[in-house]
This record gives C-alpha cells, sequence and structure tokens, in this order.
C-alpha cells in the first residue's frame, strides 16, 4: 500500500527515548535551564519528578527534529492538561518554523518507566 501525507494529513513523526539516569546528569550539572519553570514546577510536584522531566526531554528533543534541529530545546515547553493529553508550546522562532512546514498542530504523547522515558510527536498540516 502506498503511503500519501493527504490520508492522515500527519506532515512527520519523531519517537525519542530518554534514560532518566541522563536526565539527572543533565539537571545536575546545570542543564536544567532547557526547562521552564512551569515544567520544572509541574515535575517537582509529582512523586517523580526526574520521569517528569525525562519525558519532556524526550518531546522537546522529538520536537526539534521535527523542525530539523533549527530550533534550540528551550524554544519548545510541554505543559500538561487537564483530563487531556499534554500539549506543545513554542517560542515565536519556533512557530514560524513550524507554520514553514505547513504544520498546524503538533500532537503528543509521553511515557515513562524506571529507567526510561519516551516521547512520540507528530507534525501535522494545516486545516485546509
Amino acid at each position: 500500500m502506498e503511503y500519501r501525507v493527504e490520508d492522515d494529513g500527519v506532515l512527520g513523526r519523531a519517537i525519542e527515548i530518554v534514560e532518566i539516569e541522563e536526565a539527572n546528569t543533565l539537571i545536575a550539572s546545570g542543564g536544567a535551564l532547557i526547562f521552564t519553570t512551569d515544567e520544572r514546577r509541574y515535575a517537582e510536584s509529582k512523586s517523580d519528578p526526574e520521569r517528569r522531566l525525562a519525558a519532556r526531554l524526550a518531546a522537546k528533543r522529538a520536537v526539534c527534529r521535527l523542525l530539523d534541529d533549527a530550533i534550540s530545546l528551550e524554544e519548545v515547553e510541554v505543559l500538561p492538561a487537564r483530563g487531556g493529553p499534554p500539549r506543545i508550546s513554542l517560542s515565536e522562532t519556533a512557530a514560524r518554523r513550524c507554520a514553514a512546514k505547513k504544520a498546524g498542530r503538533i500532537l503528543l504523547s509521553m511515557t515513562h518507566g524506571r529507567a526510561h522515558a519516551a516521547a512520540c510527536v507528530l507534525l501535522v498540516q494545516e486545516e485546509r
């Protein structure tokens, strides 16, 4: 079967897997600046903040990869949603890059276990 973008509107997909320990090391070495205040606050309100941040790191990396690494991790924010899936917020520069790819939405799914966290991100075309 031939796959065409118009079949489902998905322009790109990326899956990232991060070791929880990598996120811990990043945070301990001062790399926590890649996380916004709201991301850190949300993670710290949970019993497993390192897992929450690792999943967000995976999501940020996936988004950057979909936007051709033309943006930095700091330009991507993962926001929680009550009763729904988390969502991605982009800086102005990242939003322009996303629009240049004709993407109207970014869909996100995250998960984490004891040793790893993962994120799946879909870049979906604009509504016609």
